[in-house]
């Protein structure tokens, strides 16, 4: 019988599985200990960085907390005691529970290179650090900036900050659309694209040396170049905070803190989900992070219901994705050929041309779809898509059900989607199916040829 509750960190997963646990069990007695100064919808960062969106208005409003009767504590974990089953705060604060749930996400990874600790360098996590970047632009009048890393948050921070005025320039260890799930040919329509609109790339780069004195001046590039610059924005990747866990003897893998499939750390009592965890992929199952909002918050209503007696199992990772930059529409899911290639896995690749309306109609948007399947099982197992259209992500989502549930490069060829003029292409011309037609031909021979 659970009886008293403790989540630590208010993400993604701690406050929808706080509030789901109490929809659920609404005398379920819960102590959220929340170390982050409110609970932010974290997609907004960027946008509060340049004032396109407010603080007050990406925070979920605590009140929903204290009309539930959660024990709000403002306080960061300091220690679990697991067999006492207590937890620790920095404020002297002792909660004990019957269920513990972490959910303390991830900190951005910081380099160790010279001048990292200059003024007018930033992380991009929190709000805090959003309102710091925005009121540094504002301050400096900043003319110059780097983006040191491609990530989603990055790449939509020079998108932004570009939309300001101010000249960006993306330095990155590989090439810009690899850690949003492109390849490098579907990657180059995007960075052709950022070139249109004033953004520099610096592929293949990393920053060797910061330069200044109290304050960020400029960088020296691996290659030796040197750029000016009056702020870098680092967006390198994000490591799970796994101290805690670590420091209370759970079992850590080779990215994250190890759940299994009902999201239970090593110790039954305690869950786990978001950033923090490592987790198997869906198509390669070996494990991978997740760390994207609807895998967090998928992960705190599933163990909302599992710590309360159900028994209902975390699909594996797929990290849908889908974001907007500058007029394209990026979406992407599974794997790319690339890491099919990394993982030896025989493949079939189609890609298909589109426009997001009926070719009659006038305004009629271009895109780019690219499907991978599996040679020996004929499933699909990941898609890209970029396009002038937000109509992206519905099909992403389309195809990252179709993933999970198996379905095959002929079962794509039928796929019917709805079909109207001005809200999509010709049924004829819809770009799933073609590209799926085409994958189809190449790995089905024709019966006549085989007479």
């Amino acid at each position: 019988m659970v009886e008293k509750l403790v989540v630590i960190g208010c993400g993604g997963t701690g406050g929808p599985g706080t509030m789901m646990a109490k929809k659920l069990n609404p005398s379920l007695n819960i102590t959220l200990v929340r170390e982050e100064e409110n609970f932010l919808t974290r997609c907004a960062t960027p946008y509060i960085s340049v004032g396109k969106a407010t603080v007050e208005a990406s925070v979920k409003d605590d009140r929903m907390f204290h009309n539930a009767g959660v024990n709000l504590v403002q306080s960061r974990a300091t220690k679990i005691d697991r067999k006492a089953k207590t937890v620790k705060t920095d404020d002297g604060g002792v909660y004990s529970y019957d269920k513990l749930v972490l959910a303390m996400g991830g900190r951005a990874i910081v380099p160790l290179i010279p001048g990292i600790d200059l003024k007018g360098v930033f992380t991009i996590r929190t709000s805090r650090d959003a309102v710091n970047i925005r009121e540094w632009i504002l301050k400096k009048a900043v003319k110059k900036a780097i983006i040191y890393g491609a990530g989603a948050v990055g790449l939509e921070m020079a998108e932004l900050i570009a939309q300001k005025g101010v000249n960006v320039t993306i330095v990155v260890r590989s090439y810009i659309g690899r850690k949003v799930g492109l390849d490098t040919d579907m990657s180059e329509e995007l960075e052709n694209h950022f070139e249109e609109k004033g953004v520099i790339i610096r592929s293949k780069e990393t920053i060797r040396k910061i330069n200044g004195e109290e304050e960020v001046k400029g960088v020296e590039l691996s290659s030796g170049e040197k750029i000016d610059t009056g702020m870098i924005i680092l967006s390198i990747g994000v490591r799970p905070n796994t101290r805690l866990a670590e420091d209370a003897g759970l079992e850590i893998g080779e990215y994250g803190l190890m759940v299994n499939k009902y999201l239970q750390t090593s110790d039954p009592d305690i869950y786990a989900a978001g950033d923090l965890i490592e987790y198997e992929s869906l198509i390669t199952k070996k494990p991978i992070l997740g760390q994207i909002r609807p895998n967090a918050i998928i992960g705190g209503r599933i163990i909302a219901k599992n710590l309360l007696g159900y028994t209902v199992e975390f699909p594996r990772f797929l990290n849908a994705f889908a974001t907007k930059l500058f007029d394209k529409s990026i979406a992407t899911t599974g794997i790319t050929e690339a890491i099919a290639k990394d993982e030896g896995i025989d493949i079939v690749v189609s890609k298909q041309r589109a426009r997001s309306k009926h070719v009659m109609i006038e305004g009629g948007k271009p895109y780019t779809v690219k499907l991978i399947f599996e040679k020996s099982t004929k499933k699909i197992i990941g898609a890209q898509i970029i396009s002038d259209s937000d109509y992206s992500v519905r099909y992403i989502d389309m195809i990252t059900l179709a993933i999970r549930e198996g379905l095959t490069v002929l079962d794509m060829t039928t796929i019917r989607c709805a079909g109207q003029p001005e809200l999509s292409p010709e049924p004829s011309a819809e770009p799933i199916a073609l590209a799926a037609e085409d994958a189809f031909k190449m790995m089905y021979p024709s019966p006549s040829k085989k007479d």
